[in-house]
């Protein structure tokens, strides 16, 4: 918890810091990260040919689960009429709207989906402006936490022994092997980005869009060589 992971010494009311307590924009709440290797145990005896042929693989992985980091909901307009703010590292740099309801994470993907709720059971909007010249007095700085990340990475390794000392190592490297998507990039699991529309202007407010874009993304990367060691 703080009252601003990245307001440096900007923020909406001067007068007031106290409404901007809430979760720091670092809170990833749950991170798991898992790194193994394992040697095949077949023809491991590399002085005889049939081991230094068939011998030798290695597999090695390094898988990682993180939970995603929260943002609030806010518009790129002074309501207030004091200036925006333009440090805060996530969402909308803007000031904050006020919540009439519970912004349940539902957890869709998509133009079609919702990440969380802009709606109440009977229709009325869980987020409004704040009136003319005031300021949003909640605590709703980073209440909406935002998708997960994970990604696998795989790596097969052979080595071929030509004397005690030397020899040639056969790498191949799978990024993301299993080509799992992560919506809004890899931003759900790095703080200080968006990954979810948290702009209650936009026809896709509360809703997560984009997937994929390099390996961080969830796009799988396949990587080979051929090395030398001595």
């Amino acid at each position: 918890m703080d009252n601003g992971s990245n307001q440096r010494d900007v923020v909406p009311n001067t007068y007031d810091t106290s409404t901007m307590w809430g979760p720091s924009e670092f809170d990833a709440r749950h991170i798991l990260v898992i790194n193994y290797i394992y040697g095949l145990p077949f023809f491991s005896d590399t002085s005889r040919l049939s081991g230094k042929l068939l011998g030798g693989w290695q597999i090695s992985g390094a898988s990682q689960f993180q939970t995603g980091t929260p943002c609030g909901v806010a518009q790129s307009r002074d309501i207030a009429g004091v200036g925006l703010d333009s440090n805060f590292d996530c969402g909308v740099k803007g000031q904050y709207w006020v919540v009439n309801g519970d912004p349940k994470i539902i957890g869709t993907f998509g133009t079609t989906g919702q990440w969380f709720a802009t709606k109440n059971p009977d229709g009325t909007p869980i987020f409004t402006a704040p009136a003319p010249g005031t300021f949003n007095t909640q605590r709703v700085r980073n209440l909406i936490y935002q998708p997960g990340f994970q990604n696998w990475n795989l790596g097969l390794f052979k080595s071929f022994p030509i004397t005690e000392g030397t020899g040639l190592q056969f790498r191949a490297e799978v990024f993301n092997f299993i080509n799992h998507p992560n919506w809004g990039g890899g931003s759900g699991g790095i703080p200080g980005t968006s990954a979810v529309n948290f702009d209650p202007t936009s026809s896709n407010f509360g809703k997560v869009t984009t997937k994929g874009g390099g390996v961080g993304g969830g796009e799988r990367n396949i990587q080979l060589s051929l090395r030398v060691y001595f």
